[in-house]
């Protein structure tokens, strides 16, 4: 019986398969022949001819495994900085990490240097010059807008009555259309200037008449008379400045480019330079003053230049004027407290102690010498002055900043601050008095001794002790008796 060919269809491609009429192999032993023939067989294999289902699995099994090795060659490929910048950044969850945040702060408060080269408008206008269209409009050729008549006058016999735009016969308000203006075009405005108006009468000429013509050529002399006397002032000038040579009519006309500018500014600093100037320049010779502002990078140089001039002319913030104004006060108010403490104090100390005790005083002594009557007689005038400090104070805070800000002040504050800022003063001035107590005061001396004063008619006086005689003038003594109740010289 002769074997029959059956066509199966599969999804892909389709293949013929013997059918034997005989019965079928076992599907066990049916791997186990084609081993052996491949074993005993030199010949190749023919491919597996699969069908239906099993193509398509099959087909997915090789795919799948061309995939993983291509996935394997592409993780085995991968660069160590890809794979460290996907491990260094983590996905976000909601909150912002510290570091983030102190870093966004550090760059809003000292924003990062500029890069790059800082370019002018004319080299910014040469690497992108402004492309005009030679449409204006909607179809308008610019040469069509030059050749349009300009009118010098208006049709109706007043501008206000003038329409702005051409009108149409015929036309309606409804008929008008809302166009959106191209805005990628650029806007040009063309200008024209009108004609001049062309005299009829020539101004070169002269009138026909002798009387007109008389009277243009006096015009015409009294201008050129009062044009030459202008011109004799001018060269009197010149000759009193010492400017010599031709003066001319017109003067050096402004330049109109950069490189005009550049040469005129040349010109004057050789003229200058000729002439001197720069020869009693201050600090001429010596090297700049340098700030620590200047080398600061995070302060532009244009700010720079603008806290200097600032400085130098002596501008301040209000605050900062009026910062001024108070320590002048606090200053003065101190001052006047001192010196008053400083005579009251000498004057007490050397009432209540006698000479031999007064120059063994120590700076604690005098820094525990208290005077309760006298603060209490003038504690009105020390309240009323630091009540005008505190309001000075309260202005201050009212416009400085916080940070620079000044607490009010207190009389008891101010007076403590008196024993030891004045002790050193007192000391000094009674150690002085101390040298100079053998000046004759009209009385007697220390102890032991014998004085005695005559009067001369001159007004001075003679002191003698154990037979030494010393003149002393009307005017030393005056001055030693108030070193001596006042605590001052005379």
């Amino acid at each position: 019986m002769q074997p029959t060919w059956t066509r199966f269809s599969t999804l892909s491609h389709p293949s013929f398969t013997r059918l034997s009429t005989q019965s079928k192999p076992s599907i066990h032993a049916y791997p186990r022949y084609t081993q052996l023939r491949k074993n005993h067989n030199s010949t190749p294999e023919p491919p597996l001819q699969l069908t239906g289902s099993a193509k398509l699995f099959a087909d997915a099994a090789k795919e799948a495994a061309e995939q993983a090795t291509l996935a394997e060659e592409a993780s085995d490929s991968k660069s160590a900085r890809l794979t460290f910048l996907e491990q260094e950044h983590q996905n976000w969850t909601g909150d912002e990490d510290i570091k983030d945040v102190v870093l966004r702060m550090l760059v809003d408060k000292y924003k990062p240097l500029r890069t790059g080269s800082i370019q002018t408008a004319e080299q910014k206008l040469k690497q992108a010059p402004p492309k005009l269209a030679s449409v204006i409009g909607t179809g308008t050729l610019i040469d069509e807008v030059l050749s349009a008549p300009v009118k010098l006058s208006p049709t109706s016999g007043s501008w206000a009555s003038e329409p702005l735009l051409p009108s149409n016969e015929g036309h309606q308000p409804w008929h008008t259309e809302f166009r959106v203006p191209s805005f990628d075009v650029s806007s040009v405005k063309l200008a024209r200037l009108p004609p001049p108006v062309v005299s009829s009468k020539p101004s070169s000429a002269l009138p026909l008449d002798d009387r007109e013509r008389k009277v243009e050529k006096e015009k015409r002399k009294r201008t050129q008379q009062a044009g030459r006397l202008n011109q004799a002032k001018e060269s009197t000038l010149d000759y009193r400045m010492g400017i010599r040579g031709p003066r001319g009519h017109m003067g050096r006309p402004s330049p109109a480019n950069i490189k005009g500018w550049m040469s005129l500014v040349e010109d004057r600093i050789e003229k200058a330079r000729q002439s001197g100037l720069f020869n009693s320049v201050k600090g001429r010779g010596k090297p700049m003053d340098r700030s620590m502002e200047e080398h600061n990078p995070f302060i532009a140089r244009e700010e720079f230049l603008m806290n200097r001039i600032v400085k130098r002319n002596g501008a301040a913030p209000p605050w900062v004027e009026f910062q001024l104004e108070l320590e002048s006060g606090v200053n003065s108010f101190r001052e006047i407290l001192r010196q008053s403490w400083i005579r009251r104090a000498i004057r007490g100390l050397s009432t209540e102690h006698p000479p031999e005790i007064l120059h063994k005083l120590t700076l604690q002594d005098i820094k525990n010498h208290r005077d309760p009557p006298w603060f209490a007689k003038e504690k009105g005038y020390h309240e009323k002055a630091v009540d005008e400090l505190n309001s000075l104070v309260r202005k201050y805070n009212g416009m400085a900043p916080y940070a620079v800000r000044r607490p009010y002040y207190i009389r008891t504050v101010e007076i403590d601050r008196l024993y030891d800022d004045c002790a050193p003063e007192i000391l000094r001035t009674i150690a002085e008095r101390g040298q100079d107590a053998n000046l004759p005061l009209g009385g007697g001396g220390g102890s032991g001794s014998i004085s005695k004063n005559v009067g001369h008619a001159d007004g001075s006086f003679t002191e003698g002790r154990f037979g030494y005689v010393e003149k002393v003038s009307f005017i030393e003594w005056i001055r030693g008796l108030f070193r001596r109740w006042f605590g001052v010289g005379a």
